[in-house]
């Protein structure tokens, strides 16, 4: 039986959608530390599941990340308990955070052209090698 005071897949989840969303505002562990009232390494543990994070601070780091909470449960799976989360670059979460505050639709539609035509012209001129 595993220790109830450690953290489960969720926590770990949890705390990796924290991670997500601060990175995606650019926003370092210091400075989401000092927001809180709390040391990085304290921020660091929340993030890789090490420590739970418990209901208050959930909804102080909602502010501190202007998100709602439930955006930290994003991959959770009522069924299955976890999804897995895709690895995605930090340079991709930064640009997804950026994309989602074009207010125009068809600027947010060209955008999502041009990088999808950048990433198929990447593809087909990277060696195998390289990958």
């Amino acid at each position: 039986m595993s220790n109830p005071k450690s953290p489960n897949e969720v926590d770990v989840i949890v705390g990796r959608n924290v991670r997500r969303i601060r990175n995606m505002l650019g926003m370092s562990q210091e400075t989401l530390a000092t927001k809180l009232g709390l040391t990085f390494q304290q921020v660091q543990k929340y993030e890789k599941g090490t420590n739970r994070i418990s209901a208050s601070k959930l909804v102080a780091i909602s502010h501190a990340l202007d998100c709602s909470v439930g955006q930290f449960f994003t991959d959770v799976d009522a069924s299955t308990n976890t999804v897995p989360m895709p690895n995605v670059s930090i340079a991709a979460l930064k640009l997804a955070g950026h994309f989602d505050k074009i207010a125009s639709s068809s600027q947010r539609d060209a955008v999502s052209k041009l990088v999808a035509s950048l990433a198929r012209h990447g593809a087909a001129h990277t060696p195998l090698s390289e990958e």
